[in-house]
């Protein structure tokens, strides 16, 4: 190494060392924490509004399912190269101007709401395309920005408490969401939406400038040289390289287990609306009791990778022992298990991510992973559809649950560097 980037890696490593013991007097991580519980509070208000309308007008569920392919292909298309980008510019500026595209293209929608007639429905596909689209740039760039927000000896703690805080933010946004549709309808509902992403921005700003760092020589390079190079990154960097392959593996069967386990609740224990929106009630709740958990244990949680491994390998056997129970209130306690299993595996491995991983790859290491997971969901979500119409949602989700414990298996058995990571 030369010794420009030898100066640039020292220097990186104190910015990353440097940061306030303490989050409560991190006043960029603050300011950054009340913009992404904003956010992703939006994000849910937003996905409640933009469904119920696109369903009470069209009464459609294609229309439903073209939406959700609009927001899949984005990720798989953009996730690389916006953290690429990401990784190349100013993070924070890209979250900044994000925001404020999304709240002005939120506003568009509530225009199309109002006065659109016959294009509507096409002017509302471009807006959540771009809208969408505002969504896979700032992502990366905020996943990346943390580790120099609040250095390495935080980033567990942060971590988990930011997952603790999006999953309350994303229930507080569906609850409100449908809350608002009712009392103020749609176009209403959605200028809330885009003044909850104006005063994201407003925090983005007020959080000041990140922690500055330094290229090293040899990343830079131009756009796609850089590009090419993050990908060879991932794929010479045991703990990047481990979790794009176990993170998308495992998706793949546990959000499709999510949508059978809905269909599960409605036509075999025949749930009530009160049981079932407890039971949707219940998974966030195990999430954050998991995410609590880790935060509580900070420095005195030791071997994570066991734990990741130990949360993958009990992830599928729960699946099966929920699709064997005929009973609501029966299935309660592996209800919360899923939630409390997949925090202890996506928080330490996120952590794993931040703390392993040079800081300057972080943006193309979090988008490839989101590109992955996008290429991969849709075909759990579809192949478990079908096959839950022919033989039903119980032996699918324990089918489900069956590939999710083999997959883990060879994940946790092959991927030697995760499973023995400290």
């Amino acid at each position: 190494m030369n010794s420009d980037a030898l100066v640039a890696t020292q220097s990186q490593e104190t910015v990353l060392h440097s940061q306030p013991k303490s989050l409560l007097y991190n006043r960029t991580f603050l300011w950054i924490y009340a913009g992404s519980t904003l956010s992703i509070t939006g994000e849910g208000f937003h996905s409640i509004v933009i469904g119920y309308w696109v369903l009470t007008t069209t009464g459609s569920a294609k229309a439903m399912m073209t939406i959700m392919l609009i927001q899949m292909i984005s990720g798989l298309v953009l996730g690389s190269i916006a953290g690429t980008l990401a990784d190349r510019y100013n993070r924070r500026m890209i979250m900044l101007s994000m925001d404020i595209l999304r709240a002005l293209l939120i506003a568009g929608v509530a225009a199309v709401f109002t006065f659109g007639e016959g294009n509507a429905w096409w002017w509302l596909i471009a807006l959540l395309a771009l809208i969408s689209a505002a969504s896979q740039f700032h992502n990366p760039a905020f996943a990346s920005s943390l580790i120099y927000i609040v250095g390495k000896d935080q980033i567990q703690r942060a971590t988990s408490l930011m997952q603790i805080t999006d999953t309350l933010a994303r229930l507080a946004g569906l609850s409100l969401g449908g809350a608002a549709v009712a009392i103020f309808g749609g176009p209403a509902s959605v200028i809330g939406v885009s003044v909850a992403f104006i005063i994201s921005a407003c925090c983005v700003s007020m959080s000041g400038s990140f922690p500055k760092h330094e290229r090293l020589d040899e990343e830079k390079m131009g756009f796609w040289a850089d590009f090419k190079h993050g990908l060879s990154y991932i794929r010479t960097h045991s703990i990047a390289r481990s979790v794009s392959i176990l993170l998308p593996s495992i998706m793949v069967f546990f959000v499709a287990s999510m949508m059978v386990f809905q269909v599960l609740a409605v036509t075999v224990w025949q749930a009530t609306p009160w049981q079932f929106g407890m039971l949707e009630a219940i998974i966030p709740i195990g999430y954050a009791s998991g995410a609590g958990l880790i935060a509580f244990m900070g420095s005195k949680l030791v071997k994570r990778g066991l734990w990741v491994s130990l949360a993958m390998l009990l992830a599928g056997p729960n699946l099966m022992l929920l699709a064997s129970i005929h009973h609501v209130y029966l299935s309660i306690p592996f209800v919360f298990l899923i939630g409390f299993i997949l925090a202890i595996g996506t928080v330490i491995v996120t952590v794993m991510l931040r703390t392993e991983v040079n800081a300057e790859y972080q943006g193309r290491v979090f988008g490839t992973i989101g590109s992955l997971s996008s290429l991969a969901t849709p075909v759990g979500i579809i192949l478990s559809g079908v096959f839950s119409d022919l033989y039903g949602a119980d032996l699918v989700l324990m089918l489900n649950g069956l590939g999710l414990t083999l997959v883990a298996a060879i994940c946790v058995y092959f991927l030697k560097e995760l499973r023995k990571y400290d």
